[in-house]
């Protein structure tokens, strides 16, 4: 049988796009290259012409993860705001694409925070250090710079300090909206202490002045809360194909 031949950039967004959907549903470590082929129907020369391995693969799946983010960031931090503002915003709008995209959310929460990925989810959020700190490091030199900030030690240092500090933040946020003894209200008051507790760590590290750093509103919290829970109750098990359809 005569295999179809595509154009180099398609075959290699199949390519990632299959084991994607593999990584999520498998893991990555149960998850082989034969899989991947397999599902596909082309040879495994095909497959090393992409990608020397399946950490490669891995890797660069990651970068097409996380290059979405940064294309949206980026005009933040080129945009003509405040460094005080740049930071708010950036946080906002992570938060903006969880309230008006709860189904991707949630799936994305069910599918990372399983043993099967922790590779997956340690990769991406080192990917997202290492890609966010160049972004940091300028706003905290604006800040310096407008007198908000005073920061005397290397901003690329602190910069991924703060990023570090806020993976965690962002991992025991998620962890705590996986548990099913949560109720609205708790899980709201929660995530509500969890973010207040890293704004005031964020506002002594940066040494400005308390109350500059505000992610979210309580209002937004519980609207965020309100919606999660709405989405849970109609969720499946075997939503993750929505995912894909999304792109994501």
């Amino acid at each position: 049988m005569t295999r179809e031949v595509k154009k180099p950039e398609i075959r290699k967004n199949e390519i990632l796009a299959t084991a994607q959907r593999f990584f999520f549903d498998k893991g990555f470590e149960s998850t082989s290259i034969q899989d991947i082929i397999d599902e596909l129907g082309i040879a495994k020369g095909t497959f090393y012409h992409y990608f020397n391995s399946k950490t490669d693969l891995l890797d660069q799946l990651i970068n097409s993860i996380t290059d979405e983010m940064y294309s949206v960031l980026i005009p933040i931090v080129e945009s003509d705001m405040t460094a005080i503002d740049k930071f708010n915003t950036m946080f906002r709008e992570g938060s903006a694409f969880k309230m008006t995209n709860p189904e991707v959310f949630i799936i994305m929460l069910k599918v990372l925070f399983t043993d099967e990925n922790t590779i997956l989810r340690s990769k991406i959020y080192r990917k997202m250090v290492e890609k966010l700190t160049p972004m940091y490091a300028e706003i905290i030199k604006q800040g310096n710079e407008e007198g908000v900030f005073h920061v005397s030690m290397s901003p690329d240092d602190i910069a991924e300090l703060l990023l570090q500090v806020g993976a965690n933040l962002n991992e025991t946020i998620c962890r705590l909206m996986l548990r099913k003894d949560m109720t609205p209200k708790l899980l709201s008051h929660l995530i509500q202490t969890k973010i207040a507790v890293y704004q005031d760590t964020m506002e002594n590290i940066l040494h400005t002045p308390h109350g500059s750093i505000k992610f979210l509103q309580q209002g937004n919290t519980e609207d965020m809360v309100k919606i999660y829970f709405q989405q849970l109750t109609n969720a499946h098990s075997t939503d993750t194909d929505r995912l894909y359809q999304r792109g994501y």
